[in-house]
C-alpha cells in the first residue's frame, strides 16, 4: 500500500541520507528521507511525501521519503498505486541508455520512453508526473542505489543495468539499496555464461535481489548493432531494456483485464 500525504517541515536532520521532520494536517510527526535532491527546504515549506511497507525476503522493510515542495491544497501526485509497476530503469552512466531503449521499444512494442537525469530535482514527482503522462519506461541515467530504492518505494519495478565487468562497481551502485530489484543479467554463451557466474555468486546479490537471465539480441536488432563482440556492460544494458519492454507487455495486460 502506497500512501502520499504533505506536512509542514518542523526540523532538517544533516546526515548521510538527510531527514525531514513533517507534520501533516492532522498533526502527525513523520520523519521522511531525503535519498534524492529535492531542491531548497525550509522550516515551515510544504513537502510532498511517500509512506509504503514492503516485504522483501523475510524482512518487512517500512519507506518514508520526502519528495519534494509540494502546494498543501494540491492534490496527490498519483494514486495509491504510484508509479504503477512500471519499469524504472537504472543505468551507472549515459553511455548505454540509447542501447537499454532500444531494447524496451521492441520488447515493449514501441513502448512510449523517457531518460531523465539522476540529479534532477524532486525526480520521484516527475517520475510520477511522467507516468501519468503515458510514459510506460523510465530510464535514470547515472543513478544508484538511493534512485532504485526510492523507484520501489513508489511502486515501479526497479531494474540495475549492472556494470557487469566490475565487481567492485557493481557493490557501488547496490550500495544503500535493502529493498529488492531486478537485477537482468545477458544470455550467454558458454564459457562466457560460466564465466559471469564466476564473477556473480561470491557478491551473493540473489539473497536480497532477482536476478534474471535475458537475451539482449532484441535491443541490438532494434539498434542494427552487432551482438558478436559488445561488452558485457552493453549487453547488461540491452538486458534491462529488453526486460523493462516485457514488463510493459505484463502490464497492459493486466489493465485491460482491470478495466473489462
Amino acid at each position: 500500500m502506497i500512501t502520499f500525504d504533505t506536512g509542514v517541515v518542523r526540523a532538517i536532520s544533516a546526515g548521510t541520507t538527510p531527514t525531514l521532520t513533517v507534520e501533516t494536517a492532522d498533526g502527525r510527526r513523520c520523519f521522511a528521507e531525503v535519498p534524492l535532491p529535492i531542491g531548497d527546504v525550509s522550516d515551515t515549506d510544504v513537502v510532498c511525501f511517500v509512506a509504503t511497507s514492503l516485504d522483501v525476503g523475510l524482512r518487512h522493510v517500512d519507506l518514508t521519503v520526502a519528495l519534494g515542495a509540494w502546494p498543501c491544497d494540491a492534490p496527490n501526485p498519483a494514486g495509491p498505486l504510484g508509479l504503477a509497476s512500471a519499469p524504472v530503469i537504472v543505468l551507472p552512466d549515459a553511455t548505454w541508455t540509447d542501447l537499454a531503449t532500444s531494447g524496451a521499444l521492441r520488447a515493449g512494442r514501441h513502448a512510449a520512453c523517457l531518460r531523465l537525469p539522476h540529479d534532477r530535482s524532486s525526480l520521484g514527482l516527475r517520475m510520477l508526473d511522467a507516468v501519468t503522462e503515458g510514459i510506460d519506461v523510465l530510464l535514470i541515467e547515472g543513478g544508484s542505489g538511493a534512485h532504485l530504492r526510492v523507484a520501489r518505494a513508489l511502486g515501479g519495478r526497479p531494474i540495475a543495468a549492472l556494470p557487469l565487468s566490475d565487481p567492485a562497481a557493481i557493490s557501488s551502485m547496490l550500495r544503500g539499496c535493502d529493498v529488492d530489484v531486478l537485477l537482468p543479467v545477458p544470455a550467454l554463451e558458454e564459457p562466457a555464461r560460466t564465466r559471469l557466474q564466476a564473477t556473480l555468486g561470491p557478491m551473493a546479490l540473489e539473497a536480497i535481489h532477482q536476478l534474471v537471465e535475458v537475451d539482449p539480441a532484441p535491443a541490438f536488432a532494434h539498434s542494427r548493432l552487432a551482438l558478436t563482440g559488445a561488452s558485457l556492460e552493453a549487453m547488461g544494458a540491452g538486458a534491462a531494456g529488453v526486460l523493462g519492454g516485457r514488463l510493459v507487455d505484463g502490464n497492459r495486460r493486466w489493465r485491460a483485464q482491470l478495466d473489462t
